[in-house]
């Protein structure tokens, strides 16, 4: 019977992080186009945060992207007025516009609020989770005790 629990929970856990996956894929889809622009532009936006800068060939490497296409992806992404560029010796570095920024500190905030949506109530799983041998008992969201009440009527 643990072994069937724990697979319930695995599986409910795992839907859950699928469903937040997808909501943060929605919301910087939402804000900067396709996937590959998302990609790029958080790729850029962790560098300069981290004080790494990228030019084409960096991106190129780092998302194991053609070079052709990182080219033209982040010359679209600037005349979009996402990413801008200037020139350091001779090569060419990217970094997010004010737009951007601005942009993911709106959508921090919805992100926030989906990870507390997940977490934010206490589960009535804690005997559940006990009886399978588990010493922690973590705050599930209703989705994941609803669901676990309807399996374990099944």
């Amino acid at each position: 019977m643990a072994d069937t629990d724990s697979e319930a929970i695995r599986a409910i856990v795992q839907g859950q992080i699928i469903e937040c996956l997808n909501r943060f894929y929605a919301i910087e889809t939402g804000m900067w186009g396709g996937p590959l622009d998302a990609l790029i532009i958080r790729t850029v936006v962790v560098g300069e945060m981290q004080g790494k800068l990228y030019d084409i060939s960096a991106l190129a490497y780092a998302l194991d992207i053609p070079l052709s296409t990182v080219h033209r992806k982040t010359r679209e992404l600037e005349e979009a007025g996402f990413l801008h560029s200037h020139r350091q010796g001779r090569s060419t570095y990217w970094r997010p516009t004010a737009r951007t920024s601005v942009e993911l500190d709106k959508s921090f905030a919805e992100m926030i609020s989906t990870l507390e949506r997940l977490y934010r109530s206490p589960s009535p799983c804690g005997a559940l989770l006990h009886a399978s041998g588990s010493r922690t008992q973590p705050d599930f969201p209703e989705e994941f005790t609803r669901e676990l009440r309807e399996r374990g009527r099944e």
